[in-house]
């Protein structure tokens, strides 16, 4: 299944990545109405292996909610993610996995919203990712801290399917967001 919609994600991306990626960020607003909180600080990601790309989008949420931004960091496998603080024109440098990230000067932060990304997702919000397991180890430890962050699976529309498997681990995202507009999952 990863293969396969990997697949129509490099598709998607090479057909109008650009196009999508404005999509998401026209978005904002609708994305800033549906939340049940304002957010202090958003976590967005950089795209890689034909993701979406959703800076366009973290930057038009955290200008709808006066939000801090926030980027990933991948410091070891089998850990969570950490977050670090991030600004637009700010310096991005290659970390674990090659995945771009802000530099070490930039201060620790921690989301109450991530923008997620994702390999396939249902209608459910069932989230199938990339299969390292850093989002459900890093949402894993957030709600054993009592800080679980709002969660927003970001992705093309062609990702979107009938049926994602899931584990007793697995927790269904808020929303999902693509370049077509916003899905509230049906549980």
């Amino acid at each position: 299944m990863r293969r396969d919609f990997r697949r129509l994600r490099r598709a998607a991306q090479a057909a109008g990545g650009a196009d999508a990626a404005t999509a998401l960020a026209a978005e904002a607003g609708a994305v800033a109405a549906r939340l049940p909180r304002p957010p202090r600080r958003i976590a967005g990601y950089v795209a890689a292996g034909g993701e979406i790309d959703v800076l366009p989008l973290l930057i038009a949420l955290g200008a709808a909610t006066g939000a801090g931004l926030c980027l990933p960091v991948v410091t070891a496998p089998d850990t969570p993610l950490g977050f670090r603080a991030w600004q637009p024109d700010a310096r991005l440098v290659a970390g674990a996995f090659g995945i771009l990230m802000p530099d070490e000067t930039a201060a620790p932060c921690a989301p109450d919203l991530l923008l997620m990304p994702l390999v396939a997702v249902d209608p459910a919000g069932r989230r199938l990712g990339q299969g390292g397991g850093f989002y459900d180890r890093t949402l894993a430890a957030a709600e054993a801290a009592g800080q679980m962050p709002f969660t927003i699976g970001v992705c093309f529309a062609v990702q979107v399917t009938d049926e994602v498997p899931a584990g007793p681990l697995d927790r269904p995202l808020d929303l999902i967001l693509t370049e077509q507009g916003l899905l509230v999952p049906v549980r």
